[in-house]
């Protein structure tokens, strides 16, 4: 694998996203357009700090533009976890945006135990001894996926952590850029093992700027955004007597 290509790729993907030009983000960080043609083609490697700046520049966490290949399906934090964890250290997430009418895909991505983590700067939370029965890692949310090839290219980015209380499993993230958009997602029984599993979300939304709470559909593998999953997201009737029953949305 090319690093410095696929950097590059991401960089130029980013940047065309965003409608910007070669020549803004080359006055962005000082450098001329010719460098920064080379940079997203790989033929040469830039700096960790002129990576920052780009980062910078494109309002994007680092991570974005960096090349992350999946840890084989096994490599997960030794310790145990519950059974829907096991053995799993990549989860993508599904939800359903009405304001869009489309599908939401995210990627969720375990990323080591919460005390290694923190030493690495890769958490937001401060470094807390997890109480007897609880298990905590570090945990990355790449939210709505915007590239087919390279998962971790989205539109927000939250870092946070993971924490196993045996009988539900809870997740609290914050957003790479603004830190106000803090999400949090709890998944009930997650010592049932299955291929999907869901999850209530609930965080602040944008577009416009207000908290909301909806259900979430984990899965080990990715999965084709059909009508069938669009309907299973959707709030349905069961959804709604719940609602009414308890006066609070739930997921079970």
């Amino acid at each position: 694998m090319d690093i410095a290509r696929k950097i590059g790729s991401n960089i130029k993907f980013i940047r065309t996203q965003k409608q910007m030009s070669i020549a803004a983000l080359s006055e962005a960080i000082c450098k001329s357009q010719a460098t920064v043609y080379k940079y997203e083609n790989g033929q040469i490697a830039m700096d960790i700090d002129v990576l920052y700046e780009i980062a910078q520049a494109l309002h994007v966490p680092v991570t974005s533009l960096l090349y992350q290949p999946p840890m084989p399906k096994g490599n997960a934090p030794a310790a145990v976890v519950p059974a829907f964890f096991a053995e799993q250290n990549r989860f993508f997430a599904y939800t359903y945006d009405g304001r869009q009418k489309k599908i939401c895909e995210s990627l969720l991505e375990c990323i080591g135990e919460e005390t290694a983590a923190t030493a690495m700067g890769l958490s937001a939370w401060p470094e807390q001894k997890p109480a007897y029965g609880e298990k905590v890692y570090s945990v990355r949310l790449y939210m709505n996926l915007l590239n087919e090839e390279n998962l971790h290219i989205c539109e927000d980015a939250y870092t946070g952590r993971m924490t196993h209380y045996g009988a539900i499993t809870n997740i609290h993230l914050q957003n790479y850029n603004a830190r106000l958009d803090q999400y949090f997602i709890s998944i009930p029984s997650p010592y049932i093992d299955s291929e999907t599993k869901w999850a209530l979300a609930f965080g602040v939304s944008s577009r416009p700027l207000m908290p909301t709470a909806g259900k979430m559909l984990l899965s080990k593998n990715r999965l084709e955004k059909t009508k069938e999953l669009s309907h299973r997201l959707l709030l349905s009737k069961e959804d709604i007597r719940l609602l009414r029953l308890y006066n609070f949305l739930v997921v079970m």
